[in-house]
C-alpha cells in the first residue's frame, strides 16, 4: 500500500505544480496585455448627431490614431451592436491620423432611429476589434413649444415710449433656443438652450403697422419645432385723429394726438408746442389750408384743416 499512496501524492504534486504554472503563465499574459499599448490611441467622437437639421448636428467627426499600418475596417453599431453603416470595409492604410464623418444614415441612406450608438474598428493584421467607447446620440425628433403670454399687443419701439418692446413668456418640451419670426423674418434668436423663458422683442427699425409673429425653437442637435403663430402686434409710434376737420375761421378745434409717450411736438401753421398726449385744443385760423404735424422722436404723424371763413 505504501507505494500507491507515494504514486498518488506524487501524481497530486505534479498537477498542482501544473494548475500554478498555468495561472502564472494566465497572470504573466494578462499583465503583458496590460503593458502593450493599444494600436489606437486619440479617439476623437461627436457626442450628439441631429440627421434631420440644416447645422453642424447634421454630420459627426469619427477620428483616432493608428500605431501601426494595418488593414482596417471602420463601421458603426446600434446599442444591440448591429451594424448599421460601413464607413470603410477592409483597406490597408498607413500609420497615422484616421479621419472619418457620419451624417446619421445606414447604408441605404435612411435616417437611423433615435437611440445610441458606437463605432467599431477592425485591424486585422492585429487580429483585434475595438469597440470605441465614446457613444454617439442620434435625435431625430423635433422639440415643442408653446405660449404661455405675451405683452403688450401694441407697443412704441424707441427710449421716448413707455411701452417700448414686447415680452414673450414661453415653455418647450426640452432645453431649446428659442426662435421668433415676424412677417416669416427670424428677428430674434435666443442663443441659451432652456426649457422655459423670457423672449423680448424691441421691434427696431420696423415702420408703424400690424406684423404676425411665429414662435419656434431648436434644441440641441438642430431639430427644429413647428411654428406656433402668436397672432398679430401692432406697432404704432404716434397717430392723430381725426385726420380732416373742417372748422370755420377762429373756431375752437381738438385733435386726439395717441402716442406712448410723456411729450409730444405739434406744428399748426406758424404756431408750434409741447405737451402730452391726448386731447390737443387749438383755434382755428383765417380761412385756408393748414397741417397739423404731431412728432414723438422723429416720428410723424399729420392732420388736414380746411377752414372756411365766417359768413
Amino acid at each position: 500500500m505504501w507505494p500507491e499512496a507515494r504514486r498518488a501524492q506524487v501524481a497530486a504534486a505534479v498537477v498542482a505544480a501544473a494548475l500554478l504554472g498555468g495561472s502564472a503563465a494566465a497572470f504573466a499574459f494578462t499583465e503583458h496585455l496590460k503593458l502593450e499599448r493599444s494600436p489606437v490611441f486619440r479617439t476623437l467622437v461627436g457626442k450628439q448627431l441631429g440627421p434631420n437639421c440644416r447645422c453642424r448636428f447634421r454630420k459627426i467627426r469619427i477620428q483616432f490614431t493608428l500605431r501601426k499600418p494595418d488593414r482596417l475596417s471602420v463601421v458603426v453599431v446600434d446599442s444591440d451592436g448591429k451594424v448599421v453603416r460601413t464607413l470603410l470595409r477592409s483597406t490597408v492604410v498607413r500609420a497615422g491620423r484616421q479621419r472619418f464623418g457620419w451624417d446619421g444614415r445606414d447604408d441605404s441612406s435612411q435616417v437611423v432611429p433615435a437611440g445610441t450608438y458606437k463605432p467599431r474598428l477592425h485591424l486585422a493584421k492585429e487580429h483585434r476589434t475595438i469597440l470605441m467607447p465614446n457613444p454617439i446620440r442620434v435625435d431625430t425628433t423635433a422639440p415643442t413649444i408653446a405660449l404661455v403670454s405675451l405683452v403688450p399687443r401694441v407697443f412704441s419701439p424707441g427710449r421716448a415710449f413707455r411701452r417700448n418692446h414686447v415680452v414673450i413668456h414661453w415653455r418647450a418640451s426640452e432645453p431649446v433656443q428659442a426662435l421668433l419670426y415676424v412677417d416669416g423674418v427670424l428677428r430674434v434668436h435666443w442663443k441659451r438652450f432652456i426649457e422655459k423663458g423670457r423672449l423680448p422683442w424691441l421691434g427696431t427699425g420696423l415702420f408703424a403697422g400690424r406684423y404676425h409673429l411665429v414662435l419656434r425653437a431648436v434644441d440641441r442637435t438642430g431639430n427644429l419645432s413647428s411654428g406656433v403663430p402668436l397672432g398679430v402686434v401692432r406697432i404704432r409710434y404716434v397717430e392723430v385723429r381725426p385726420h380732416v376737420l373742417r372748422p370755420l375761421a377762429g373756431a375752437k378745434i381738438g385733435f386726439r394726438v395717441i402716442a406712448d409717450a410723456r411729450r409730444i411736438h405739434w406744428r399748426f401753421g406758424k404756431r408750434r408746442g409741447k405737451t402730452g398726449p391726448g386731447l390737443l385744443l387749438l383755434r382755428a385760423p383765417k380761412a385756408g389750408r393748414y397741417r397739423l404735424v404731431v412728432t414723438v422722436d422723429g416720428h410723424a404723424a399729420e392732420a388736414l384743416v380746411i377752414v372756411s371763413p365766417r359768413g
